[in-house]
């Protein structure tokens, strides 16, 4: 899945894998489901995912 970011208008910037979002700050994209699965939705910090920023998207048909 990709994470189409955008700018404060709401206008596309880049398409990336994963988003950099520094503490204190917010970022806005679209996440494009291109494959159907069951797929992990976390932060690449182990004690971030442990406290709960971790989730499974199941993309269906």
């Amino acid at each position: 899945m990709w994470s189409d970011l955008e700018d404060e208008n709401g206008n596309f910037m880049v398409r990336k894998h994963t988003i950099d979002v520094p503490p204190g700050t917010k970022r806005s994209y679209r996440v494009t489901a291109d494959a159907l699965g069951r797929w992990a939705y976390h932060c690449h910090l182990l004690y971030h995912m442990e406290m709960g920023m971790f989730r499974e998207v199941r993309v269906e048909e």
